[in-house]
């Protein structure tokens, strides 16, 4: 019975650090989006109107 235990660890560990993967990329993602974004506003800034 305790390796049915052991194997509901196992898999419940890995969806918990699957969950924790995505967070991360979404986070990393978020923070790239948001620099492009901030840099193509500086750029169109600095250029003026066409």
């Amino acid at each position: 019975m305790r390796y049915v235990i052991a194997g509901y660890v196992v898999v419940l560990t890995l969806l918990f650090l699957y969950g924790v993967q995505l967070v991360w990329r979404r986070r990393r993602l978020n923070r790239l989006v948001t620099q492009v974004e901030d840099s193509r506003s500086g750029d169109l800034a600095e250029a003026g109107p066409a």
